[in-house]
């Protein structure tokens, strides 16, 4: 029995330790897996802002110091820009100061390999008090080099940001494993590489594993390698291990401590059976044998230090009932597994396996279940349940059973945990239970939240489709909706021989492309704002050639506010709205219906939270019922103030009633109105603006509007016909 608790302490130390390491190794994979994303992220956009204005420079109505000064000015990190012919002899330089300063740089051609990614980059330079900073670099016309002097000043307040925020620390090597960029400069200027650190193998770039540093190696961390796609670097990402055993010492001290007494025991244990056991049952051995020789039992008796037989058996007997009673008393008190039950984070109890009478709580499940250490010992594992066992689902993985139900706690509250179980029997006879209990209270409610929004978007009349840089261009993603909506799989969008023009009806292309080009070209003209939307209605054909009638939100996505990056299409069908109010086969649908107009009125709403151009969704009784910050910005009216009111709150008094009839009449007919509006704003101002109105169906009655409008410059209204007969008479 003592060399079981031995193994136990060792096991209970091991376990332990292994939890504090894994802990580690989380915070590593996290600060590399941010480090790749954001260095990446920040290569591809100097990259694209040499090729953008590389682009410029040839244009005739653009004045190159003009293009640089907005790029720095945009760009903080950038300090000067540069063009260099092909002897290395500085033509331009935004900041003339710079210019015979790196005069003799230019010359000296410090590029290194040219990458895959075509972008050329010089070494990491390093003044003192001052972030590390590189020429970025690009080939260009005539053989001509355009070069960025950036300061990493944002990569170096990341490490700085993570290093706080983890206790982790990141560097960036080349291909080679050269050292590129490191908070400690000296690493850099002495052109170490990672291979001065580590022993690593010929393969390190390809681990996938959290590595410690070998015995012998210049630095003794916990580290971890992985390029970055697309370009030739890679982030090392490590904690040191004397900051692991600092911050961990009085831990791994009980560790030691644990692996030490576990030693003991086991040495003890073994020289206590050699000692007591072995030995003495070799001397009767002898003694009889001595004896069936006819030897003196005195002579043998001396020989063993043994007077007499009786002794030896006495002895014997009397040494098997101290070991069974220190035995016993070690069982009592090690099965308990002292340090984890009163120090451990886990939730613990030991039970009666026959009864299911609890004989101990950790401290943490004192806590947990609110009861005292005597109150918890009165009750059994099924006192503590508040719900039937009979339709639990026991899963069995080898000799643990597992299973979730709920337990009451001491103030009433029911939580749901998840019960690990184990039967142990002791060399008495007796079996206990060991038992883990887990809290998933809150993770079970994040499944079902999961789960209840898969349904509704299995069943929204909501899709979405990305396409790379333009409209109706190379598909870059779609929702998972998109073949119940479409009929078409993604594997058939995502092949080359897809074409989503002919999914848009043939009447509604045109209108629909001069409206995203119209959107398109507004957008390079302000190429300051970071998004633009735009509201249009079309038809789309399924993959059975049935027609649908959808409502389209155009959205831009630019990273650096000055290219599109991705177009994103917000597809709302008006005849799954319709469905969803009809259907009544099936109790998903009846329950996703009565959240659905509210869900996609705060939907319309979120995706022009933050848009340019206003937007109201209007009841069929004419009053706005949500409105966002532009409709706010342009009109004047707060939103507590549109809300609730008529839409004639903007009527202005340009148009006469006959507009206002022709217009509804076309929204009610074709569910769609566009054209030029005049309106007024609180403070009495009339104004020119271009509205879109898309009706939103359920059933087969439209349920509410949604508007959208954005400012035009000014013009004279037209006169009317009768105001023009006047003019003339006068």
């Amino acid at each position: 029995m003592i060399f079981s608790a031995a193994v136990a302490l060792i096991c209970a130390a091991s376990f332990g330790l292994n939890l504090k390491f894994e802990s580690v190794k989380e915070d590593i994979y996290a600060a590399n897996s941010y480090f790749k994303f954001f260095i990446k992220e920040r290569a591809l956009a100097v990259g694209n802002e040499l090729k953008l204005i590389e682009k410029y420079i040839g244009a005739r109505d653009f004045n190159i110091k003009d293009i640089f000064d907005f790029s720095l000015k945009d760009n903080p990190e950038y300090k000067a820009f540069f063009i260099a012919n092909e002897q290395g002899e500085i033509e331009f330089a935004s900041d003339e100061n710079l210019r015979s300063k790196y005069s003799a740089f230019f010359l000296s051609k410090p590029w290194q390999s040219e990458p895959t990614d075509k972008i050329l980059r010089s070494e990491f330079m390093f003044n003192k008090g001052d972030a590390p900073s590189r020429f970025i670099a690009k080939k260009i016309k005539g053989g001509k080099t355009l070069a960025v002097l950036v300061c990493f000043t944002a990569i170096y307040e990341e490490f700085a940001r993570k290093h706080e925020e983890y206790g982790v620390k990141s560097f960036v090597i080349d291909k080679n494993g050269k050292i590129l960029f490191h908070q400690d400069s000296e690493l850099v200027l002495e052109h170490k590489s990672i291979f001065d650190l580590y022993d690593l193998s010929a393969d390190y770039l390809d681990s996938r594993e959290v590595k410690i540093a070998k015995f012998g190696s210049l630095s003794s961390d916990i580290y971890y390698v992985q390029k970055i796609p697309d370009i030739d670097f890679a982030v090392v990402s490590y904690y040191p291990m004397g900051k692991f055993i600092k911050e961990n010492l009085l831990f791994l001290t009980l560790c030691a401590a644990f692996f030490i007494v576990g030693a003991f025991f086991t040495f003890y244990c073994v020289k206590f059976f050699k000692n007591s056991v072995i030995k003495p049952v070799l001397s009767i051995k002898n003694l009889l044998a001595k004896t069936a020789r006819g030897e003196e039992l005195k002579v043998c008796a001396k020989l063993c230090e043994i007077e007499e037989f009786e002794q030896i058996v006495g002895g014997i007997v009397q040494i098997y009932g101290d070991y069974n009673a220190k035995k016993a008393k070690f069982e009592d008190d090690s099965h308990k597994f002292g340090f984890l039950f009163e120090k451990g984070p886990f939730i613990l109890l030991l039970i009666d396996a026959k009864s299911g009478a609890i004989t101990r709580a950790s401290a943490k499940a004192l806590e947990f279940y609110g009861l005292s250490s005597e109150e918890i010992r009165q009750k059994n594992l099924a006192q503590l349940n508040a719900s039937n066992l009979i339709d639990v689902k026991i899963e069995q993985e080898g000799e643990v059973q597992i299973y979730e139900t709920s337990q009451f706690t001491a103030n009433g509250e029911i939580r749901q945990v998840r019960i690990s179980k184990q039967n142990y029997e002791l060399n008495n006879g007796e079996k206990i239970g060991f038992c883990i209990v887990k809290d998933v209270t809150q993770s079970n409610i994040l499944k079902k939240n999961a789960q209840k929004q898969n349904e509704i978007a299995a069943y929204s009349p909501l899709f979405s489709i990305v396409w790379k840089d333009r409209l109706i261009g190379e598909i870059a993603n779609v929702s998972d909706n998109i073949e119940r909506v479409l009929g078409y799989k993604k594997s058939e969008i995502f092949s080359s021989e897809f074409d989503f023009k002919n999914v848009i009806h043939p009447d509604d292309l045109g209108r629909l492309t001069n409206e995203f080009n119209i959107k398109f070209s507004l957008f390079n003209a302000a190429s300051l704002k970071k998004g633009h939307e735009s509201l249009q209605a079309c038809r789309l054909i399924r993959k059975n050639l049935e027609v649908i009638n959808c409502s389209v939100f155009i959205k831009f996505i630019s990273k650096d506010g000055r290219t599109v990056d991705e177009v994103i299409g917000y597809f709302i069908e008006s005849e799954l709205v319709a469905n969803l109010s009809s259907e009544s086969g099936t109790n998903v649908l009846k329950r996703l219906t009565d959240e659905k107009e509210d869900a996609h009125k705060n939907t319309i709403l979120n995706l022009f939270a933050n848009a340019n151009e206003g937007v109201a969704i209007v009841g069929l009784n004419g009053v706005f019922l949500e409105a966002n910050e532009a409709f706010c910005k342009i009109t004047g009216y707060t939103k507590d103030e549109a809300v609730g009111k008529p839409s004639n709150l903007l009527k202005s008094g340009v148009h006469d009633a006959k507009f206002y009839i022709n217009m509804w009449k076309s929204l009610l007919k074709s569910g769609f109105y566009s054209g030029e509006i005049y309106n007024k704003r609180k403070n009495g101002e009339i104004y020119l603006e271009r509205l879109s109105i898309v009706a939103v169906y359920s059933g087969a009655k439209p349920s509410y509007f949604v508007a959208a409008f954005h400012e035009l410059p000014w013009k004279e209204p037209e006169a009317k016909p009768d105001e023009s007969k006047a003019k003339e008479q006068e």
